[in-house]
């Protein structure tokens, strides 16, 4: 069983080991739980990033949240996941019209997409999937698919 990670964990960690934890939340996001360290994490006002790599709060995560939150943009998701593809493939294009060169692979863009995609899809009752390649041209060079929960 793995060891659950609290608060009171975390105000002992070096600046480092929170770094690395977040880091690794935002590309592990394979479940809630994933998601739910990553958001205690951020919630705590503990340091835990420093250089370009983006992060909650930053200008360029509130546009990645306001479009891939947003109502109009929810049946992007939601067919790509119904047709098997990654809904990342689906809604990049309006991350790219929207943050232009601040949406890479190396400021961590593409990886914060992904769990924000993670996290608003398991709020629906999805599950991930298999990660799988992204359409031709994409920033992203590959992505989660996700499924629909069986009850």
């Amino acid at each position: 069983m793995a060891k659950h990670i609290g608060l009171d964990e975390l105000n002992g960690w070096s600046f480092e080991q929170r770094q690395t934890f977040y880091r690794s939340g935002l590309a592990r996001f394979d479940n809630v739980e994933a998601v739910r360290l990553v958001e205690m994490m951020v919630a705590s006002g503990l340091p835990f990033r420093r250089g370009s790599d983006i992060a909650h709060g930053d200008r360029e995560m509130k546009a990645l949240e306001a479009i891939i939150y947003s109502p109009y943009n929810e049946k992007l998701l939601l067919d790509a996941a119904a047709a098997g593809k990654p809904p990342l493939g689906a809604i990049e294009p309006l991350l790219v019209e929207h943050l232009g060169e601040d949406y890479r692979v190396d400021n961590g863009a593409t990886i914060a997409a992904g769990y924000l995609i993670a996290r608003r899809l398991y709020a629906l009752g999805y599950e991930k999937g298999n990660s799988q390649k992204m359409p031709d041209g994409s920033v992203a060079k590959t992505a989660a698919t996700f499924r629909k929960k069986r009850a």
